[in-house]
């Protein structure tokens, strides 16, 4: 999901980014509103990219976090046995 969502985001952004310079190479007064009008879509696709950066942290986090679960059952069960 993380991967799919930057790929959205990446792909938002790119498209808005060419049709501005589509229209910025086509006629010289539109690229100026070409951009006003691109870039709340130029804006959602880097907010999208970043959920998707924010997520692929989580998923590492909640990795981590489990692994660090374990090492700290497995010491804990090994001071137990170890004590007599």
């Amino acid at each position: 999901m993380d991967g799919f969502l930057k790929i959205v985001g990446a792909a938002t952004f790119a498209m808005a980014l060419l049709a501005v310079v589509l229209l910025a190479a086509s006629s010289r007064g539109a690229g100026i509103a070409s951009l006003l009008y691109a870039l709340p879509a130029m804006v959602a696709g880097a907010a999208t990219y970043a959920l998707g950066a924010i997520l692929n942290n989580l998923i590492a986090i909640r990795a981590a976090t489990e692994r660090q679960a374990d090492a700290l059952s497995f010491l804990a069960n090994q001071a137990r046995n170890s004590t007599p």
